[in-house]
């Protein structure tokens, strides 16, 4: 049944929204509206064209860009939103591994950020991830490529840390470190 796959595929688009947005209550309500669009054109998919798998993370991933676009229309009018927004926390101490990675792959350019999201974060082969992503494999393989380069580059550039231990560890054990971190928390 379409609901036992719909729901089956639940933690993974969790995890992908979450990743896109970088925000909780937001990608679950990404999620929320992808899985009603998609229980909605339920009918019209087709098996043959795709797998359900990388139709849904297709709805999440235009559900995202549309509340993208939809947030840029929005003025901000909320005092308590605004200075939340402006102030930042004075605590240094909180900077991990996990959240350096996550900023330097939320830095990457579209494109390279939802190749490699979809590919390292959501374990889709390039295939999938070029039927998601609307282009060839090569392509695909290409902007995850670019993403880890830059990705690692800036986890290990001085803006980000001097921390020496953390520093000498392989950038290739660092990343898969981080990554398993960010399945689990997002699992959770």
């Amino acid at each position: 049944m379409f609901s036992d796959a719909l729901e089956q595929y639940l933690p993974d688009l969790r995890a992908y929204a979450r990743m896109l947005c970088g925000d909780v209550v937001q990608a679950d309500d990404i999620v929320q509206n992808a899985c009603l669009k998609a229980w909605e054109k339920r009918s019209g998919f087709d098996p043959e064209k795709g797998a359900l798998r990388g139709w849904l993370f297709r709805i999440v991933r235009n559900e995202f860009y549309q509340q993208k676009r939809a947030d840029k229309v929005r003025d901000v009018d909320d005092s308590v939103a605004l200075e939340a927004e402006l102030v930042a926390d004075c605590d240094l101490e909180a900077r991990t591994d996990l959240q350096r990675m996550l900023q330097a792959v939320q830095s990457l350019k579209h494109a390279q950020r939802d190749a490699f999201l979809l590919v390292a974060a959501a374990g889709f082969t390039y295939l999938e991830a070029a039927q998601v992503l609307g282009c060839s494999e090569g392509t695909v393989k290409s902007r995850v490529s670019r993403a880890r380069e830059i990705a690692l580059g800036k986890f290990h550039s001085d803006q980000w840390s001097d921390d020496s231990e953390t520093m000498s560890a392989s950038p290739i054990a660092i990343l898969h470190d981080a990554l398993n971190r960010i399945q689990a928390v997002a699992a959770a």
